[in-house]
């Protein structure tokens, strides 16, 4: 062994170690399958088995490989794959599917998840979904085809940031095929889950028979997370096939994601058309009344004893906004801690303390700044942030403007004279634009779409 095989060698070492210490299932499955082969100018060369074991790697955990390699010896080295070596292994592969995001699966347990009679889906019904203004298209349209699947709304498409109830639909929809049909087969996965399942049966089996024939004879198909087939070109390409199988025999299909289809980056223009021609309906975040409602029916189902009155659920409701899965984990920390302490009704400041952590994230993720929603709102409409702070006021520019100020209002602490400032106008101007957008978003689908694109996009800053 020469001494660039000798280095490789060492470094890979410590990475390989990191990486196993981190997911020992990845590592078993992946990692300990590549070998060190050269180290050159900080750039670590790996041998592969093949192109296609190269693509996985980097399409799936790159930043992991990166990640391991960074700051050995206070270096961040670099790798790069060459296919064409079978790895040396010196112990056998346990029998494990592959795993992403840290969750393995044995080989005899299919990921694929079909609902039947005796699957039980826990509390995510119609029944216990809550319905507001934000969120009633939606709710529509999944009622519409748990009632008639296939015959409305091929695909249905629902998206929106993370906590708005999307997954909850996906499983009442189960719930109620199932209620109506047992005849009925529903497949219910996440779209990480059907990744797995399909890099198995084409890496480890070299056959993606069963993975479609395990799918050919299922009514409804609801996957979650359809984002992550980003840049999955293998992937994107088989359920393109499988899209097609289930829409020419007039079988549901349902999906959701944080974004709508045409924001998913490196989406083929194939699955995007597909997608976008059934239904597409957005949820967003539940408003005050909603969450108020969501906290009191938590309080009936779960409390023996009343130790959490109107007052602190309107706290809650008032001070946690950006999702229902927080809502959520606030409301059973602070019944927790009831139920434990036996200390009776609890007051605003033991919510207060129990719950800092939580309520600096959402007081943080409110603390949004005019100069970044005038940035956002110029970006999204393609205009220059000068034109939306100019005098200009023809149509393409005087809505964006508009649409800026509302948003600032609502989504900042500033008042109308301290957002009027930012903007160079009066505070005239900006109550005008309070009055006029939601008019403007009520009677124009596009005004209303591009609020909530450019609301997604600053919930990301």
């Amino acid at each position: 062994m020469d001494s660039q095989e000798s280095c490789a060698a060492d470094i890979w070492s410590i990475a390989a170690d990191r990486l196993k210490e981190q997911n020992e299932h990845l590592y078993r499955q992946w990692f300990r399958k590549m070998t060190p082969l050269t180290l050159e100018d900080g750039t670590l060369k790996l041998g592969v088995s093949d192109d296609f074991f190269a693509s996985i790697i980097e399409e799936q955990y790159d930043d992991l490989i990166q990640g391991a390699l960074s700051g050995i010896d206070g270096i961040n080295y670099r790798y790069r794959l060459e296919p064409g070596h079978e790895p040396v292994l010196d112990e056998p592969v346990p029998a494990t599917a592959i795993a992403t995001s840290g969750t393995a699966q044995k080989k005899s347990a299919p990921i694929r998840k079909i609902i039947n009679s005796q699957s039980p889906l826990g509390e995510h019904t119609f029944e216990s979904f809550i319905v507001d203004a934000e969120n009633g298209c939606g709710y529509a349209a999944a009622r519409a085809v748990a009632d008639a699947p296939g015959k409305r709304y091929n695909p249905l498409f629902l998206y929106g940031v993370s906590g708005t109830g999307k997954t909850h639909l996906l499983h009442a929809i189960a719930s109620e095929v199932r209620r109506n049909s047992n005849k009925t087969e529903v497949c219910l996965m996440t779209c990480d889950e059907m990744l797995n399942e399909f890099y198995y049966n084409l890496l480890e089996k070299k056959n993606l028979s069963p993975f479609r024939s395990r799918l050919r004879n299922v009514d409804v198909l609801l996957v979650d997370d359809v984002q992550m087939l980003s840049g999955k070109k293998q992937m994107q390409a088989e359920f393109f096939n499988v899209f097609n199988l289930f829409y020419n025999r007039n079988k549901q299909i349902v999906l959701t994601s944080d974004r709508q289809p045409c924001e998913i980056e490196k989406l083929d223009k194939q699955l995007e058309t597909r997608f976008e021609q059934g239904m597409v309906a957005e949820l967003c975040p539940p408003e005050y009344e909603a969450r108020l409602s969501i906290l009191r029916q938590m309080r009936s189902e779960t409390l023996v004893q009343n130790t959490m009155d109107d007052t602190l659920l309107e706290f809650l409701a008032k001070n946690i906004s950006s999702n229902v899965r927080r809502l959520r984990g606030a409301f059973i920390r602070l019944a927790s801690y009831a139920s434990f302490s036996g200390k009776g009704l609890l007051n605003i400041e033991q919510a207060e303390e129990l719950l800092q952590s939580q309520l600096a994230q959402e007081s943080s993720a409110r603390d949004l700044s005019i100069d970044q929603i005038q940035q956002t709102v110029a970006d999204h409409f393609g205009i220059q942030l000068s034109d939306l702070l100019g005098e200009r006021r023809s149509r393409g520019i005087a809505e964006p403007r508009m649409i800026a100020m509302y948003l600032s209002r609502e989504l900042t602490q500033n008042s109308s004279n301290e957002v009027g400032s930012a903007f160079r106008r009066n505070h005239a101007t900006v109550l005008h634009a309070e009055k006029k957008v939601p008019q403007l978003a009520s009677s124009d689908e596009n005004i209303r779409r591009a609020i909530s694109q450019i609301k997604r996009q600053l919930q990301k800053k």
